[in-house]
């Protein structure tokens, strides 16, 4: 996991000029917006710089806080939201006292080994307030990829959808939405489900 920090502050720069901005991400965000209270606390777990989506969520007015181990991207996203709480952290061992609305793991939940993942659906369980909702990206199929980004090799990793399934379903997550491979959404395999305390 260090390897991959170190490799996001190098490449922060590079990421913020080439992520896209189209907001392919929109469907998915309107629904957790809609399906959330006005003024919601909602934790961005890997928000790197902020851009696109916890912008969209903080211009609905939602109460953002953003989580990321690289410094170098909330640096940057400091300089666009001086008013949002943004913390440097690793998901794994974040220490927050309070409970959120939502919780977001878009595109970083997959930076883990295995077993990190599936020790996080309890960590998810315990930010959330009862009836929050959890909206993550993972791949399709189980195992372990590295990528080419900006010059350097990132780590991705993917559990079965079977075991995501089971792993919710264990942890008291009901799935409300979810696509393996959305095309419209840059071939994201994207999960929303709703926690049920009891």
């Amino acid at each position: 996991m260090n390897d991959i920090i170190r490799a996001y502050d190098r490449i922060a720069a590079w990421f913020d000029r080439t992520r896209t901005s189209a907001l392919i991400e929109r469907p998915w965000l309107e629904y957790l917006a809609q399906a959330l209270p006005p003024g919601a606390a909602i934790l961005d777990l890997g928000c790197g710089t902020g851009e696109p989506i916890l912008r969209f969520l903080a211009e609905r007015r939602f109460a953002m806080t953003g989580v990321d181990a690289s410094a170098a991207m909330i640096e940057i996203a400091r300089t666009r939201f001086p008013q949002t709480r943004l913390l440097v952290g690793d998901m794994r061992s974040l220490a927050v006292n309070e409970t959120f609305g939502a919780v977001i793991a878009w595109h970083s939940l997959f930076h883990l080994p295995h077993d990190d993942q599936r020790a996080m659906f309890a960590r998810f369980a315990r930010l959330l307030d009862p009836g929050g909702l959890l909206m993550f990206t993972s791949g399709s199929d189980h195992g372990e990829v590295w990528s080419d980004n900006g010059g350097e090799l990132l780590y991705h990793a993917s559990l079965g959808l079977e075991e995501y399934r089971r792993l919710l379903a264990a942890h008291r997550f009901e799935v409300l939405r979810h696509a393996a491979e959305d095309a419209a959404c840059g071939g994201a395999t994207v999960w929303i489900a709703r926690y049920r305390a009891v």
